[in-house]
């Protein structure tokens, strides 16, 4: 068969159809503990408000209150899928055998800040933040900034198995955080339970059982935490162990993904070009920049199991 431009374009269309219907069919879930942010630059500075202040009564003048801020930023990463597709089966018009290709490359694609977010989790008790403490620590400073003896600290650090007893002390820590100067966050209306594969069973029957075990004893105590929290499993999750307990109820998140350019596809499909000429393939590409990193770590809370 003749190789036409039109036969070309064709194919070069439905190929890039199956990819948006793939790419905008898939819902990911890392956007229930990273916040999607838009980029214009190689990198973003992002500046923590580490010390809002809280309301007070009115009396006299207004009293002006300082904010602290510490800074951290993220660089954009590019990143890519490239696949050949034969000129002989575009002129034989055998386009139907790449459709699962383009269609998982755009579920890749859409998917790959899932795997951005479960590596900063299973580096988050090692790698640092913006308070250049790990992201899950003992001690943690509101503002890094202020070097000052007995300046405010708070912990996301915990210790244990995940048990119901774990549990509510991680809900417990969450409900008493505050900020810099004492107020009270409001913490602990909306809780997220991320667990590796390995806890799934457990992470699912403190969130449905009617009852819990203690001890030898089967149901003889009521399950006070049924209903109260989600559950997410993370497959990436190296850890069989680590859990971690967050509050999704903001609008700013634990995590951060921020997208400098947006999984794009790209389509090199012209016969004259020189892989064509001599490899006698087309090349299809998805590409972007974008890249994830540690956010608010007041909103979260995780144990490494042990």
């Amino acid at each position: 068969m003749t190789l036409t431009q039109d036969r070309i374009n064709t194919a070069s269309a439905a190929f890039r159809a199956v990819f948006l219907k793939a790419y905008n069919g898939y819902t990911p879930d890392w956007t229930r503990i990273a916040m999607e942010v838009e980029s214009s630059t190689a990198r973003e500075t992002y500046e923590h408000l580490t010390g809002l202040p809280g309301m007070r009564e009115l009396i006299g003048e207004v009293k002006l209150q300082d904010i602290d801020s510490a800074g951290f930023t993220i660089v954009n990463k590019e990143w890519e899928s490239t696949v050949r597709v034969k000129r002989a089966d575009i002129e034989r018009d055998r386009i139907g055998i790449y459709r699962p290709n383009f269609a998982e490359m755009a579920t890749v694609a859409r998917n790959h800040p899932h795997v951005l977010v479960a590596a900063l989790l299973n580096a988050s008790f090692t790698d640092l933040d913006y308070t250049g403490k790990a992201f899950f620590a003992a001690t943690k400073a509101y503002n890094p900034n202020d070097k000052s003896k007995g300046a405010a600290t708070f912990t996301t650090l915990g210790s244990g198995a995940l048990s119901a007893a774990a549990f509510i002390t991680a809900r417990t820590n969450l409900r008493k955080r505050t900020d810099s100067k004492g107020n009270n966050l409001g913490l602990g209306q909306k809780l997220l339970l991320v667990v590796p594969p390995a806890l799934e069973e457990t992470a699912n029957k403190l969130r449905t059982a009617e009852y819990l075990v203690t001890g030898t004893n089967v149901g003889s105590e009521t399950n006070t935490l049924r209903g109260t929290f989600d559950v997410q499993v993370i497959n990436e999750l190296s850890s069989d162990t680590a859990w971690f307990l967050f509050d999704v109820s903001r609008e700013i998140k634990p995590l951060i993904v921020q997208f400098e350019v947006r999984p794009e596809f790209i389509i090199a499909d012209d016969p004259k070009s020189t892989h064509v000429m001599l490899q006698k393939v087309f090349i299809y590409q998805s590409y972007g920049r974008w890249n994830a990193g540690y956010g608010m770590s007041l909103l979260a809370y995780g144990s490494p199991g042990t």
